[in-house]
């Protein structure tokens, strides 16, 4: 008769089974006696001090007898792997430590993970196998190292240095890929791994370049509007350098010559009709704001730059969060639903729009600025805690800049 393995997985969640039998389910309610299991498995190599152990497991909590709480602690988690039919002695004790001993076959997620990161680092595989390591690795990765319990000290530990190891093997694998096109075999790991992770910046360029080098062009510069839209929401900060110079790349150049006019044309044509204002991206709208100013030269039309700011009502700028975000989504809705299809706008800063008025005259500025803040102000009654700030400049005089009799008022 064949004996039952113990199957325990840790990425995820947190599971056991036992054969076929569940012992443990992700769907748990995480607990002390599930951290002490916890423990002991991360440290399977050795017996745990209890002193150890209660200072792991008990130190947020005022106990009259440490030791005994830790006793019935083991006395719990030796009664639930019996109940499914692991043998009592897995749990052992000797000289004041714990540990986990079981002999029975044992299989654990993380220790797998660990032997094909150990494996890739030895070196000694071609190519092929070592990219198809990193990818074994980062599919039994899942969505990190027990989820549930990163609250914890001794779990941060751990998920800090797996993770580390997690993006290392994309990063091995994105160096094969660059050299064998196996783009779209890394690409669909990758897109989950900056949902994980989206502000780990080397997998979200890796990502956006995959797509790229697929000719998914289209969609790397939508992945590019999302990162960076999620740097300005919840960090408060801007794309960095490289973000920049790898936009300016896929934006600037395309993988395939298209040779027919009327394809280009319908390819880069708008696909549905859209009222208000353009939005394009920081980088487009400075590309675009230069070619206007050249234009200008030519056509003599009016043109202005019009920044709305948010600030609280002491002049402060607003602090990142879920609280802001929406905020700065009402501002955009403003905008687009205030201004004509034939002007732009964008994202300047993390609590800033900029704006490009097309042929219209100075004394007209106020009269958009009053409209932005109306809409504003009308979308959420929270926005009454916000001062909307619009000042404008014409672009053919940077010099002169006009504030408005009442850039700065609360409607």
């Amino acid at each position: 008769m064949m004996e039952k393995t113990l199957k325990i997985e840790m990425f995820g969640g947190f599971q056991v089974t036992y054969g076929d039998e569940p012992v443990i389910t992700k769907e748990s309610r995480n607990s002390k006696v599930l951290m002490l299991f916890q423990y002991l498995l991360c440290n399977r190599n050795r017996m745990v001090p209890q002193d150890e152990l209660i200072h792991v497991l008990l130190s947020d909590e005022e106990c009259e007898s440490p030791v005994g709480t830790l006793k019935n602690l083991v006395y719990r988690l030796r009664k639930l792997l019996q109940s499914c039919g692991v043998e009592r002695e897995c749990i052992g004790y000797q000289r004041g430590a714990y540990g986990f001993t079981g002999d029975m076959p044992l299989v654990i997620d993380q220790e797998v993970f660990a032997g094909i990161v150990g494996e890739i680092a030895e070196g000694g595989m071609d190519a092929g196998d070592t990219f198809e390591k990193c990818l074994q690795a980062v599919e039994i990765y899942q969505t990190g190292f027990l989820p549930k319990a990163m609250g914890e000290p001794w779990v941060m530990g751990f998920a800090v240095h797996l993770q580390e190891q997690y993006c290392d093997c994309f990063r091995k694998a994105y160096r094969i890929a660059a050299q064998t096109g196996k783009y779209d075999r890394l690409a669909p790991k990758l897109g989950e791994a900056v949902a994980i992770y989206p502000y780990e910046e080397d997998l979200t360029l890796m990502y956006i370049k995959c797509l790229y080098e697929m000719n998914r062009v289209k969609e790397a510069l939508e992945a590019y509007e999302a990162a960076t839209a999620r740097l300005f929401d919840d960090l408060g900060i801007g794309p960095s350098e490289n973000m920049k110079e790898m936009f300016g790349h896929i934006s600037g150049s395309r993988k395939e010559a298209n040779l027919s006019i009327d394809e280009v044309r319908s390819e880069i044509r708008e696909t549905e009709y859209e009222n208000g204002a353009f939005y394009c991206n920081l980088e487009v709208f400075e590309s675009l704001y230069r070619f206007v100013v050249r234009h200008m030269e030519r056509s003599g039309q009016s043109v202005f730059l019009m920044l709305c700011t948010i600030t609280d009502l002491s002049g402060t700028k607003p602090a990142s969060g879920e609280k802001t975000k929406k905020i700065m989504e009402d501002v955009q809705k403003s905008i687009k639903a205030s201004l004509r299809r034939g002007d732009a706008y964008t994202r300047y800063s993390p609590s800033q729009f900029l704006v490009m008025l097309m042929e219209i005259k100075q004394e007209n500025c106020n009269i958009v600025a009053d409209r932005l803040r109306y809409n504003f102000y009308k979308a959420s009654k929270r926005n009454n805690e916000m001062r909307f700030v619009c000042k404008s400049i014409s672009a053919a005089d940077m010099d002169n800049i006009m504030d408005g009799d009442e850039s700065d008022r609360r409607w």
